[in-house]
């Protein structure tokens, strides 16, 4: 009985540890490392981009910050990062490329904090509505959803 309980109880504090930490975006360098919470990363210089993206049915409006606008905020200059989600899938990113794409990174999904049932914490999408130029393999590749970390180099 006693097993159980600890068992639980470890559980629990799994659930919970990730669930914060699932609410932030790393972004690392080899001098500097900054944590963004959902509300800071959309403050910095809120945007919006609606869109139909290859997964949904219909367009949603997504709200956070160009990627260009989040790099030039940091003052990050790099030409590669790689992004993680939360179950450690990790892609690389051509981020030149993906800033002329118009690489957006979304918080909030039709004005509420993205959860990780709705692909949040942290979203990278693209105005694929206004461009069908960006239905590709490598855009697609670059949409990383439930993004916790970008490591640039």
């Amino acid at each position: 009985m006693r097993q159980t309980w600890i068992s639980i109880v470890a559980s629990l504090l799994f659930l919970f540890s990730n669930t914060l930490l699932a609410q932030t975006l790393t972004i690392k360098t080899s001098e500097t490392e900054h944590t963004l919470t959902q509300e800071q990363l959309k403050a910095i210089k809120p945007s919006k981009l609606t869109t139909i993206t290859p997964w949904t049915d219909q367009a949603y409006t997504f709200e956070g910050i160009a990627l260009a606008d989040l790099l030039a905020h940091l003052n990050i200059i790099t030409a590669k990062a790689n992004a993680r989600a939360l179950n450690d899938y990790v892609v690389e990113i051509d981020i030149k490329a993906a800033i002329n794409a118009g690489a957006f990174v979304a918080s909030h999904l039709d004005g509420k904090a993205m959860s990780v049932r709705k692909k949040g914490p942290f979203w990278i999408v693209f105005p694929w509505s206004e461009d069908p130029k960006l239905n590709s393999r490598s855009v697609h590749t670059w949409a990383i959803w439930q993004m916790v970390e970008l490591k640039v180099e």
